[in-house]
């Protein structure tokens, strides 16, 4: 791989660059484990494990397969229901379904699909996350045990207890901030986080404050690498909502990444490549008790800003958690909870960009609606059910949208030999030739509409009506049936339906479904090599027809009426 090729003049960046990464990355994991709610080490694992080979296998040369907050979340949702025995495997089967269900799309090339999510839905998603992050941490951050139903009830019943709260837990959370937040704004930025959760760490050591709580007050951390863990079939069915909503996370956050960081020979990032690498590394880290990993945007622009050349960078992220681990495992288990908290609150704070929500809001009424739907959503719903709901909303939302674009114009022919728009008339002239073109969608909705919209051919005799149906791939079941009813009406009447720039896939459709046989195979016209010359021929083609057309069944009738019904000759 020569993706791989150590080269001397960027190995020593990239080192560096992964020291850096590692160093913020190791306060981030646990915490990542906390918000998760399992053994904060699980999101030290993954890190050994599914980083380095996310590294190696995604498109991007720079993602960083690393932990994100919203998918630690879902994690937290996932294993409600499980004792804390029972978490390890639970976890281990998560983390392999989340990766199986990423290389799957990834696979299968579904890499558009992160299309459908649009960014009033993450937009949505995101804020409600953030908010839901910093209420998360509360209880740890101020020493009461809130409770309710969900993380908004748990924050007013912290409101209304504060009386309760510890104030040694709260003070060290604060002077936890106050470190980082001092020290981003001097060259320490990168070990910001290390040095104030150490700083927190000894401060509670030295003063001998017993009430507040330390990692190791509910985890043990040991000096040991990941062992391998076998996954639970039985598990499945309960985890596997889960699993997808984790992915879709997951692949929604790396899109960002593959757009704002491309590859060094300033190609974008494959999105189908990324879902691979992505679902791999989570395949490796569930085996090993690693929490779910996703590509992050504020990771991989840490490890940029800190030098990083190669793929090698990232790699050597992995390596450095390890080595911490296996050197500082007492070390780790001495950091109050608090700190650990206060990181994730200045996470969500981050997290939180107004003047994207600003954007968002004022698009329309559609975004505005969806955004603040699928916010509220996150803020009262569990995590996966409101990124399913958000996706579904949206769905909704574009069906609509795309109904209300539907409209028909006529073409009519001019002097020059061109074709010029204007609005359609009510119904068919009798003995004419009209050309109508769709515009927007034509599925199952925009197809009803397509039928409201036509000009009415009930009472219309002998018209012959074009349809251009240019670069249109699929039609649908209803919008096939639209179209034959409507050739059938006129056919009932004397007239004849003409489809102009028939592509084979709806040829294809048309002939499967026999509707090729009402309109007849020589009136669907297949593209010609411009547009012009496609709507030149189809309306010749029409003419022609029109003149040699059969009169219409009314007009035959009155034809026969006025040839039999003469005037009588007087008797006698």
């Amino acid at each position: 791989m020569n993706a791989l090729r150590v080269e001397r003049k960027s190995i020593v960046r990239d080192i560096l660059a992964g020291l850096i990464a590692a160093v913020a990355a190791i306060p981030d994991g646990l915490a990542s484990g906390v918000l998760a709610g399992v053994n904060p080490v699980y999101g030290l694992y993954n890190l050994m494990t599914g980083t380095p080979v996310g590294a190696l296998l995604t498109s991007s040369v720079y993602m960083a397969v690393i932990n994100t907050s919203a998918m630690a979340l879902v994690v937290f949702e996932a294993m409600k229901g499980y004792s804390e025995t029972e978490q390890a495997q639970a976890l281990v089967t998560l983390t392999l379904l989340t990766g199986i269900f990423q290389l799957a799309l990834g696979l299968l090339k579904m890499g558009y699909l992160t299309r459908f999510i649009s960014n009033s839905v993450m937009r949505g998603f995101l804020t409600g996350i953030s908010i839901v992050i910093i209420l998360s941490q509360l209880s740890d951050f101020t020493g009461y045990a809130a409770q309710g139903a969900n993380k908004v009830a748990q924050t007013i019943d912290l409101l209304r207890h504060l009386d309760e709260v510890d104030p040694n837990t709260l003070l060290v959370g604060l002077l936890t901030i106050g470190i980082i937040l001092l020290l981003e704004r001097t060259r320490l930025k990168p070990v910001s986080m290390l040095v104030a959760i150490m700083v927190a760490a000894l401060l509670v050591k030295f003063l001998n404050w017993d009430s507040v709580i330390l990692v190791g007050d509910t985890a043990l951390i040991t000096r040991s690498l990941p062992m391998l863990t076998m996954p639970s079939v039985t598990q499945i069915p309960d985890l596997l909502q889960y699993a997808i909503a984790i992915g879709i996370i997951g692949l929604v956050q790396a899109a960002g990444v593959s757009q704002g960081f491309p590859n060094p020979d300033g190609k974008t990032p494959n999105a189908d490549g990324d879902f691979r690498g992505q679902g791999l590394a989570n395949i490796v880290a569930g085996f090993f008790r690693g929490l779910p990993l996703g590509g992050s945007v504020s990771g991989t622009s840490l490890v940029v800003s800190a030098g990083a050349q190669t793929r090698w960078a990232n790699i050597f992220t992995g390596l450095f958690v390890a080595v911490g681990v296996l050197l500082f495992a007492n070390l780790i288990m001495a950091l109050p909870m608090t700190s650990l908290a206060a990181i994730l609150i200045l996470a969500g704070y981050g997290s939180i960009k107004p003047a994207l929500v600003r954007s968002t809001w004022k698009t329309n009424h559609q975004a505005q609606f969806v955004m603040l739907l699928t916010l509220i959503a996150t803020l009262f719903l569990p995590v996966y059910q409101a990124i399913f709901l958000g996706v579904v909303i949206q769905v909704f939302v574009y069906i609509y949208q795309a109904a209300e674009r539907m409209r028909i114009v006529e073409l009519v022919p001019t002097a020059d030999g061109d074709f010029q728009e204007r609005a359609t008339e009510p119904k068919l002239a009798d003995g004419a030739v009209t050309m109508l073109l769709p515009y927007g969608s034509l599925f199952f909705a925009a197809a009803r509409d397509f039928e409201e919209e036509a000009p009415q051919a009930d009472s219309s005799k002998r018209a012959a009506v074009l349809v251009v149906l240019r670069g249109r791939e699929n039609l649908g079941s209803t919008a096939v049936g639209v179209i034959e009813r409507y050739a059938k009406t006129l056919a009932q009447n004397g007239g004849q339906l003409f489809l102009v720039d028939v592509g084979q896939p709806v040829r294809d459709q048309l002939e499967k479904t026999g509707v090729i046989a009402t309109i007849g195979a020589e009136n669907v016209l297949a593209p010609q090599d411009g547009l012009t010359k496609s709507l030149r021929d189809a309306f010749g083609r029409a003419s022609e027809w029109l003149a040699t057309a059969p009169p219409a069944p009314a007009d035959e009738l009155q034809s026969l009426n006025s040839e039999t019904t003469e005037p009588l000759e007087p008797s006698g």
